[in-house]
């Protein structure tokens, strides 16, 4: 439960979320004038290393199940990313971070707003994406300008105090569920309030990037039962990558790596080998 009394809410994570945190330490890695962290399990593996940018909505450990899951089969490194960045911007960090750890290519998945720039790396990059996951994602600011909580104009002009109370309201009116629960502790402990307002910038302005039709494994994902990305805009994604194979989940919502992850993990294995 919240304490009301505070100038601030608190959340406490989930169990499992905060256990994962507890056993893998955050680093922390400077490019230019941005902070990025990261988990990193250190497995040697003979296997690509597997990169997990979740979206806008929270850090890097919102995919503490897919890490855990893949964690005794392979080097797992699940990564906040600054908020505020054009996607060149985050790509140049990510391949910078990347590089100081030896990687080599890697399997890079995204989701939503981490799907969205996470071509920008694999269009930059090519020879360090060996497989691409591109989830639950958009093509550019209009695919999800009908959201209210992504009004490009309201963000310009709101608060960032503003948009935090408006998205706590908004999340705090949900089911009370491991979703729900997960989404407030990140909303109030997960960034800073600045880079996720940043961040929803970025998204309600987000600009076509040029598609990665270089990686040859590539994965389009998306999910009926999603709110955000619509059938029009998984038909766009469609167009986008006409050879990538396309997976409809039947659930799952914006976030299956937290409402599915067993069967986003499953097919994500099969994506793998």
């Amino acid at each position: 439960m919240p304490n009301m009394t505070s100038e601030a809410m608190v959340f406490d994570p989930p169990a499992e979320l905060q256990a994962y945190a507890r056993r893998l330490a955050l680093h922390a890695f400077g490019h230019g004038d941005a902070s990025w962290h990261f988990r990193d399990n250190g497995r040697s593996s003979d296997l690509s290393t597997l990169v997990l940018l979740p979206g806008a909505v929270g850090n890097g450990d919102t995919v503490w199940q897919l890490a855990e899951a893949f964690g005794t089969e392979r080097r797992v490194i699940s990564v906040t990313y600054p908020g505020g960045l054009a996607p060149q911007a985050l790509a140049e960090g990510l391949d910078a971070m990347l590089r100081s750890l030896s990687t080599g290519p890697v399997a890079l998945w995204g989701s939503s707003y981490g799907a969205w720039w996470a071509q920008a790396f694999a269009t930059r990059y090519p020879q360090q994406v060996a497989a691409l996951w591109l989830g639950n994602s958009f093509v550019d600011g209009s695919d999800v300008a009908s959201a209210p909580l992504f009004d490009a104009k309201w963000l310009d002009t709101a608060r960032t105090s503003e948009v935090i109370a408006r998205w706590h309201d908004a999340l705090a009116s949900r089911p009370d569920d491991l979703l729900r629960g997960v989404q407030l502790y990140m909303l109030h402990h997960g960034l800073p309030p600045p880079a996720f307002h940043a961040r929803l910038r970025q998204v309600a302005k987000a600009q076509e990037l040029p598609a990665a039709v270089d990686i040859g494994n590539t994965v389009v994902c998306a999910c009926e039962d999603d709110a955000v990305i619509t059938s029009r805009v998984r038909e766009r994604m469609r167009t986008r990558y006409p050879i990538a194979k396309h997976l409809l989940l039947s659930r799952g919502g914006h976030y299956p790596h937290i409402v599915t992850p067993a069967v986003l993990v499953q097919a994500m294995h099969a994506w793998l080998s």
